[in-house]
């Protein structure tokens, strides 16, 4: 058993959101509202203006029509539909509390126009304040377009980062290397050669990003293999965990580690996967507030599996937010609302990248009761002594 990082400091942290969205009053329905692959839209009828007014969309409208949460919750329905589209079949079925399947031509946040099937129908009992679910289905001609346009635009992204993008940060990095180290003589103020120290870091810190994203995709494709050597999975586990010791000291937080002793050596792509225990860690330590703790362990289940457990007592998850941390995209209006988010690959990197190694990843969480992420690892991966 090792314990260490028992840190303190005076940090501040962005506080846990209390959106009233985020407070579950629907039960299971609100697990599937954001688990299921269609577009869905929950309306109510403005008693003033006698319109369907937004009260809610799940994270699958939000990747079809680009809108977010906030760029549409209170707004009216029609405001999103093309002049053309069936209103009065809509508002008839609105009025009278009825089910309705209709075509209409849905304006998404690039202005681009999406001919949808949609269906809506009431699904509370309270004739007084009726509440209605709209589900949004793209014809088959649409979600052609729409993969065929998405991987051509992936293509070119991936293709400037490798080229545009590594070229000249790999110029950054060894530049100010060579300030850094003060490789052609003494450069005068400490000051100065901090700041390069700084540079350095940053795209250090760019580059590992982008040569993630990359590798995610890789790891979608049938030709990626992993590069296999037998390793100390405990030396391992405590590298990452020491990455992040000066990040948990300025925000004040405990990380706690333990470990079986004499702990069979594990064979694995070792790079690969401390990229992945570091990106756990990451995130534990960005969404942990201060005087927050983290525990990180390391055993064997009772199947003789290998798991590596992180734990911490952060913000924690709500459903639709544990179904954008396992997407591919990009999360860029949460990064603007708290600066703690991350752009949406790493855990999905993760998962992608244990299963490469025959387990799976396992996470358990809830709004402001933490998040405990379990990296499963198949026991005929350790290696005991005969």
């Amino acid at each position: 058993m090792d314990t260490s990082l028992d840190i303190r400091d005076d940090s501040s942290a962005p506080n846990v959101s209390k959106h009233p969205r985020y407070i579950d009053e629907n039960g299971l329905f609100n697990v599937v509202f954001n688990e299921v692959s269609d577009a869905i839209v929950l309306l109510s009828i403005d008693p003033e203006k006698d319109i369907p007014i937004i009260n809610d969309i799940n994270y699958h409208f939000e990747m079809v029509t680009g809108f977010s949460f906030h760029d549409v919750r209170n707004k009216a329905l029609f405001d999103f539909f093309h002049e053309n589209s069936e209103q009065h079949i809509i508002y008839d079925a609105l009025k009278n509390r009825k089910s309705a399947f209709i075509h209409c031509d849905f304006i998404c946040a690039n202005e681009q126009i999406l001919n949808m099937n949609m269906t809506v129908r009431p699904y509370n009992g309270d004739v007084t304040s009726s509440r209605f679910i709209c589900v949004f289905r793209m014809s088959k001609d649409n979600i052609q377009l729409k993969d065929d346009a998405a991987r051509d635009i992936k293509q070119k992204l991936l293709a400037a980062m490798h080229h545009n993008f590594r070229t000249p940060l790999n110029g950054i990095l060894g530049y100010s290397e060579v300030i850094m180290t003060e490789m052609l003589g003494p450069i005068g103020k400490n000051t100065y050669k901090e700041y390069a120290s700084d540079i350095h870091g940053a795209g250090q810190e760019l580059l590992e990003l982008i040569d993630s994203l990359l590798e995610l995709k890789e790891l979608e494709t049938t030709e990626f293999e992993l590069n296999e050597e037998p390793f100390d999975l405990v030396a391992l586990l405590k590298d990452c965990v020491n990455k992040f010791k000066d990040d948990a000291t300025k925000k004040n937080v405990t990380v706690e580690v333990s470990y079986i002793l004499n702990f069979p050596d594990f064979n694995g792509d070792r790079t690969r996967l401390q990229r992945s225990i570091e990106s756990v860690i990451d995130n534990a330590v960005k969404f942990t507030l201060p005087n927050g703790k983290i525990s990180i362990s390391l055993y064997t289940d009772g199947a003789g599996n290998a798991v590596i457990s992180c734990s911490d007592n952060g913000k924690g998850m709500t459903p639709q937010e544990i179904s954008k941390a396992f997407s591919n995209d990009t999360q860029l209006d949460d990064i603007y609302s708290d600066p703690c988010t991350g752009i949406g690959f790493g855990i999905s990197y993760v998962q992608k990248l244990i299963e490469k190694h025959g387990g799976s990843l396992s996470i358990i969480s809830a709004p402001n009761d933490g998040t405990k992420i379990n990296l499963n690892l198949p026991k005929n991966r350790l290696l005991y002594q005969d």
